[in-house]
């Protein structure tokens, strides 16, 4: 009898410790600033980089560096834990709502016009997969995801609505439990305007 009862006391401590122990997502602030920084890097000198990124970036226009938003960053945390939690991925969560919504409700006030449709992106990219958050920075500017090159253009500024933006906000979310193991959020945006 004794030893059944040992075992059931070992048992039950065994699965509390491997709940206890078992890996989390969770927002890597400094491999997110990282990111910014070779970011800005690249804004600062595009053709310079083109063979690292992959992408041919000669005839990219510099832009000024990008000031880092706790609010955006917040943002962008929350959506890239909801996006591991819940498993799913997009610029839309499973209610309908984009970033700009969730933007705007957090407090970084938009233009009335860019938060009318709940659904609403103009200010969001996301990756998963990256090792570290330059590798993401160059997934995205490399952008084999989007044929339109719209994560380029919003990351280096390459039209005349991504060249007024001046805030950024990045997740970088390691999630050892996803298949993809990272999550990344990118917001890159301005106040109304």
């Amino acid at each position: 009898m004794k030893k059944i009862f040992i075992l059931l006391l070992i048992a039950p401590s065994s699965l509390l410790l491997s709940f206890i122990f078992q890996p989390i997502a969770m927002c890597d602030t400094a491999e997110a600033k990282k990111a910014v920084l070779y970011l800005n890097k690249v804004r600062a000198n595009p053709a310079a980089y083109s063979k690292e990124t992959g992408a041919n970036l000669s005839t990219v226009t510099k832009r000024p560096a990008l000031k880092w938003n706790d609010t955006l960053a917040k943002i962008a945390c929350t959506k890239a834990m909801d996006m591991v939690k819940r498993n799913y991925q997009g610029h839309i969560t499973p209610e309908g709502y984009g970033i700009n919504y969730m933007m705007d409700t957090a407090g970084y006030k938009l233009n009335k016009d860019w938060i009318k449709d709940p659904k609403m992106n103009t200010f969001e990219s996301w990756q998963a997969g990256a090792g570290n958050g330059e590798e993401m920075i160059r997934e995205l500017i490399l952008d084999t995801y989007d044929k339109n090159l719209g994560h380029r253009a919003q990351l280096l500024g390459m039209n005349d609505w991504n060249a007024k933006m001046l805030d950024i906000g990045i997740a970088f979310v390691k999630s050892p439990e996803s298949p993809y193991q990272t999550h990344s959020i990118v917001i890159i945006a301005r106040h109304d305007w």
